[in-house]
């Protein structure tokens, strides 16, 4: 067996490497295209996941929370007593701003003194992040010219005194190239493989393929391994880019190399669905890109997943980008590791698992 599998390895890696419009395009979309679309491309948001911490536990202070969560800007997701209990939610992305409401709150209001709110953002994607700030802000001040007597109005207020964590100078470029990079990888993933599926269909080596010695897994394996081998190695020029542009890795590169190679398995897995179910290399790119653009805009890269209707939130959690976004910007921007990051690479095993299933029950049926 492993001679067999060395030489089908061994054709595919030969076939890749003497491409030169493939490599091209690897290098491509790992570098230019991340440039390109990183400095393009922005969005809007809604229904921010918020965290409350209420030492005042007074009228006045559930007041506040209650016009925080008045309108479609935040969604409470919990309440905690103490700054601490929040850090592991913000790592780990289920939570997008904390605010914390001083002692004595209510009384400060009520008298027309200054009182201080602690805000904490998540600023790994800076677009949400300086639009969360400015949310709490204008809340903020709507809520104490309402409730501050009426001479103390123009003097004195609620005065969030905002942090924003991860992404102190709120720029969106950061988040903008880690999503090129998923979507990099995401495009790659899918249609080489499913390329390299159906050339042996359009060839007709596949019916020589039959007649020889290789087994069917083998042959599966040697189509799948140069797309992950490749597009993993082509995260390290995509590194050297994102420093460039001011990206921090604060987390580890082991295991973005590891997660790397979870993520690939999922978008190949979906590529080779795709190249088992189609007859031509025309069939299998339209059919490749015409399940790219879900998953691209379910990913949370273009919009936010925040403002998508339920149950378009709950679809998003198929798509491999969607988690790889967040396992990408939690490594680079949080220094999360995998214990934040476990759910996202538990999905996209999922996702790789029912996808090779079905894959592998096709092609042993055709083969």
């Amino acid at each position: 067996m492993r001679g067999r599998l060395v030489g089908l390895l061994s054709k595919e890696f030969t076939h890749f490497l003497r491409d030169p419009v493939m490599l091209f395009v690897v290098i491509f979309l790992y570098t230019a295209e991340l440039v390109m679309c990183t400095m393009a491309l922005g969005f809007d948001v809604q229904n921010l996941k918020l965290g409350v911490i209420d030492h005042d536990r007074s009228v006045a202070s559930r007041a506040l929370v209650e016009q925080l969560v008045a309108g479609d800007s935040f969604v409470l997701v919990d309440q905690f007593s103490a700054m601490g209990q929040t850090q592991e939610r913000l790592q780990r992305g289920a939570l997008d701003v904390v605010v914390e409401i001083p002692p004595n709150f209510a009384a400060r209001v009520e008298q027309g003194r200054d009182a201080a709110l602690g805000v904490v953002v998540d600023g790994s994607n800076g677009n949400v992040a300086a639009r969360a700030r400015a949310y709490v802000i204008e809340i903020a001040l709507r809520y104490a010219s309402e409730r501050a007597p009426d001479a103390a109005r123009t003097v004195a207020g609620v005065s969030p005194e905002v942090r924003v964590w991860y992404n102190p100078d709120l720029t969106n470029t950061r988040f903008m190239a880690l999503g090129m990079l998923a979507q990099a990888g995401l495009m790659l993933g899918v249609v080489l493989p499913a390329a390299a599926m159906v050339r042996e269909k359009q060839a007709g080596t596949i019916e020589q393929l039959r007649v020889t010695p290789t087994r069917a897994h083998e042959l599966f394996i040697a189509k799948v391994t140069p797309t992950l081998v490749i597009c993993t190695g082509a995260i390290f020029p995509s590194l050297l880019i994102t420093t460039l542009m001011g990206v921090p890795m604060r987390g580890d590169v082991l295991t973005l190399l590891g997660l790397t190679v979870v993520f690939l398995l999922s978008a190949v897995s979906l590529g080779v669905f795709v190249g088992i179910i189609t007859s031509t290399l025309q069939q299998a790119m339209l059919l490749s890109f015409f399940g790219l653009f879900p998953l691209l805009f379910l990913s949370g890269t273009i919009a936010p997943i925040e403002t998508m209707p339920a149950w378009l939130q709950a679809a998003s959690q198929a798509s491999p980008q969607r988690h790889y976004v967040e396992i990408v910007a939690g490594l680079f921007l949080k220094g999360a590791g995998l214990a934040e990051l476990w759910a996202h690479a538990a999905a996209l095993v999922g996702i790789s698992a029912a996808m090779f299933l079905g894959g592998w029950l096709l092609f042993r049926r055709q083969w």
